[in-house]
């Protein structure tokens, strides 16, 4: 074999692996950010015992999130269902796809919804 065809060879190779491993990280961020929408949902809804108690539900999603790294985009609750709904964002780190399209990486939402007990 060449030494042309060693190195295009080696080429190749290290850039199916750059791309494999963005993908691994965008695949591992969309689970984590999915984990903890249902975390910080599960949180909320035992944290409201009234109506009155939204604020405090709220502040607990939002400290639930910022302590996984994401961010609390949206937050509801339906006092008539009891439920709480709401929708995280957050970020994969990668090597490549960030140049390529920031919205693979950078805008990675997760909706979850949770009642109390």
């Amino acid at each position: 074999m060449t030494t042309a065809k060693v190195l295009i060879t080696v080429i190749i190779l290290a850039v199916v692996g750059v791309f494999a491993y963005d993908g691994v990280q965008v695949l591992n961020a969309r689970r984590d950010v999915s984990n903890a929408a249902t975390t910080a949902a599960a949180a909320a809804a035992h944290a409201i015992a009234t109506p009155a108690d939204r604020p405090k539900a709220y502040a607990l999603a939002e400290k639930t999130a910022k302590a996984d790294g994401d961010a609390l985009i949206s937050f509801s609750y339906d006092p008539v269902a009891a439920k709480v709904s709401l929708t995280l964002s957050g970020k994969a780190d990668s090597l490549v796809l960030h140049y390529l399209d920031k919205n693979l990486t950078d805008n990675i939402k997760s909706s979850a919804s949770a009642r109390p007990g």
